[in-house]
């Protein structure tokens, strides 16, 4: 080692010297990225949340927006490469039929309907984003999640992100309902999703009730704010299922389920909303159905029923939606969109993959033993629930948090997180 040292240093001098001429001041933040990579490779639960949580950032951190190459492409890259690593050497483990089927359909779908669609060269780039950055978010999480204490460090690091999207989005001035869209419901998705997280955290530890419970209000505050609809109606229609299966299995919960509701609605009338936030949100309490029909959504779902009563059988191919309405290229509702683009096979296909795992995840978290395991249960539910909510009013087929959610509802619903020898 003493006479390797001399060789070696001089090399990694020259490597230096050769990265501050051709790099110049950017070469210096080469030993940080290199500590991320290994960071992130020995932690791969946390590289899986930050390739499926990148997209708020990727519009608001100057340091996100300095990066010499797209993050996404980056970090799904690198995921890709831990996960062929984590199934070489036997890490992995097997998808369960319920959704390697869905995946299957979809993937085959979506590459033969390219022939018909009415929008090749759009569908074309969406079916290549759907079998290459989609896919490796449904299927990363049965390589990168071992066990229960990845999964939770997972979840955490979803609050995490969380946490920090909402400081950047509340410290960038009111939400333009008139731009930035799809920055401002990723941002409210991710709020949301985590609120949950940590709602559930407060149901199920009496020791961390208060500073979880804190935590979980102030994100839904902060999607409040972003005044996006659809994930605020996931997260009650989540909240309230959930909710509702936890009491059922052990009615004791209820005192601490009418604590949540109770410090939510008194909190309300003192959390003061940006204008538009608040009108939106006001609008949709008071005339629900009013506002979903003045809802700009209601005239694009009639378009995709349209498609649909046109090429009921095998769609209009993937991407055809555009061809019809350029501007909102597809129809914001999943179901819809599998329909008209993909055809009824998919979509029955989808439907029964859905409520097989939902089934599934009721069923754990009946049988699941009080304690840490039931709880990850019941916040796996709650978060599965709301991205099924969430993508019938946004998104669309390639909503990478949605699939990964979903696989990781595989991966609980599977029994998949502890070997064969110790499951019950």
């Amino acid at each position: 080692m003493a006479r390797a040292a001399v060789p070696i240093a001089t090399a990694a001098a020259v490597l230096a010297a050769a990265a501050a001429v051709l790099a110049g001041p950017v070469s210096l933040a080469i030993p940080l990225a290199a500590a991320g990579v290994l960071f992130l490779v020995r932690r791969p639960y946390a590289l899986l949340a930050l390739y499926v949580f990148i997209g708020p950032f990727k519009d608001n951190a100057a340091l996100v927006q300095a990066a010499p190459f797209d993050l996404t492409v980056g970090l799904g890259a690198l995921l890709a490469i831990v996960c062929l690593v984590r199934a070489v050497a036997g890490k992995g483990r097997s998808i369960p039929p319920g959704f390697s089927m869905l995946l299957l359909v979809l993937s085959i779908a979506a590459v033969v309907s390219v022939g018909w669609s009415l929008a090749p060269d759009y569908g074309g780039a969406k079916a290549e984003k759907f079998l290459t950055l989609t896919l490796l978010a449904a299927i990363a999480p049965f390589f990168v999640i071992e066990g229960e204490a990845d999964l939770r460090r997972f979840f955490y690091w979803v609050v995490g992100l969380a946490v920090v999207a909402s400081v950047l989005a509340l410290t960038s001035g009111p939400p333009d309902p008139q731009a930035g869209l799809e920055d401002r419901i990723g941002n409210s998705q991710l709020a949301c999703a985590a609120a949950l997280t940590m709602l559930l955290v407060a149901l199920g530890n009496p020791t961390r009730r208060a500073w979880a419970m804190g935590i979980g209000i102030g994100l839904i505050v902060v999607a409040a704010t972003i005044g996006e609809r659809g994930p605020i109606l996931g997260v009650a229609v989540a909240l309230c299922a959930t909710a509702t299966a936890w009491v059922l299995r052990a009615p004791r919960k209820v005192l601490p389920v009418l604590c949540v509701v109770g410090v939510g609605v008194a909190a309300a009338p003192f959390v003061s909303l940006p204008e538009t936030s608040s009108e939106r949100l006001a609008a949709a309490a008071r005339d629900p159905v009013g506002t979903l029909e003045a809802d700009s959504r209601t005239a694009i779902y009639r378009q995709a029923i349209d498609v649909i009563q046109e090429h009921p059988l095998r769609g209009a191919g993937i991407g055809g939606f555009e061809a019809v309405d350029p501007v909102k290229r597809w129809p914001h509702n999943l179901f819809l969109e599998l329909w008209a683009e993909l055809g009824l096979v998919p979509l029955l296909v989808a439907v029964a993959s859905f409520i097989a795992v939902l089934v599934g995840l009721f069923r754990g978290a009946w049988l699941a033993p009080e304690g840490g395991a039931q709880e990850l249960v019941y916040i796996v539910l709650a978060v599965t629930i709301f991205y099924l909510v969430t993508v019938q009013v946004s998104g669309d087929i390639n909503n990478r948090p949605f699939w990964a959610l979903l696989g990781v509802a595989w991966l609980v619903a599977g029994d998949r997180l502890t070997p064969a020898a110790h499951r019950s």
